[in-house]
């Protein structure tokens, strides 16, 4: 008998250990998680039931306030994936999780064709209002790995054309002075060929000395025939007949 109201204690014991530890986990930066998890439900089932011209119309609205720049967010967010994920069919998992000084609460909201993540970040030292607002689609494991993939391939082609244009420019530097190298040469030939030839120099034959000379051989020669002395006459004009 004594043993069996020594494990009714411990099991009652136990089990009050397990509520207080429930309690403490309940609140998180000083708010309860069921207020957490109420705060974002309303707002995914709000969104749910806007229709494009209604999310624009509070778009517009909520621009001019000062805080309303992360509902703006939220709604572009929802108007952009909303089309895809289709009707909305109810509420999926919640988490709620404290890391350093933000408390991150996340909403999977059930759609007719794909499912929709909403997140919410507070700051603990104001956790009454969530400080950033997302709303985005849930992608299965096999559409992750294919756009990792796509990614992957258009990272490496673009890399590669990079190389092949920077390949190009340094060709064009090697080829670019070879080309101004041979307009250059082609330039100096056809100045070459058009530059007009000098004149031939005319040569001027003095003939003053000739006919000196000439005259003093014909002195000579009638000084000799005739004996007298070449002092005696003077040759005036030698005249050539041909």
């Amino acid at each position: 008998m004594r043993k069996k109201i020594l494990i009714y204690l411990s099991t009652f014991v136990l089990a009050l250990g397990l509520v207080a530890c429930g309690k403490e986990s309940d609140e998180i930066a000083g708010r309860k998680t069921d207020d957490y998890e109420a705060e974002i439900s309303q707002m995914l089932e709000q969104l749910s039931g806007l229709d494009e011209a209604t999310i624009d119309y509070n778009i517009s609205y909520m621009a001019s306030y000062e805080d309303g720049a992360v509902l703006v967010e939220l709604l572009e967010n929802y108007k952009d994936c909303h089309k895809e994920a289709g009707d909305f069919v109810g509420l999926g998992d919640f988490s709620v999780e404290k890391s350093g000084k933000t408390v991150t609460s996340t909403l999977v909201g059930d759609y007719s064709k794909r499912d929709l993540k909403m997140t919410f970040v507070y700051s603990t030292l104001d956790p009454s209002k969530p400080t950033a607002m997302n709303i985005e689609p849930v992608y299965t494991l096999g559409e992750t790995m294919q756009k990792a993939g796509l990614n992957t391939v258009m990272g490496i082609l673009i890399v590669f054309c990079m190389l092949i244009v920077m390949s190009g420019v340094i060709k064009c530097f090697e080829i670019i002075p070879k080309l101004q190298n041979r307009a250059k040469e082609k330039a100096e030939e056809s100045a070459v060929t058009t530059t007009p030839a000098a004149p031939a120099a005319t040569t001027v034959v003095d003939n003053g000395t000739d006919d000196l000379q000439l005259i003093a051989v014909i002195a000579a020669a009638i000084a000799a025939s005739t004996g007298a002395s070449t002092d005696s006459f003077v040759v005036r004009s030698i005249k050539k007949r041909y």
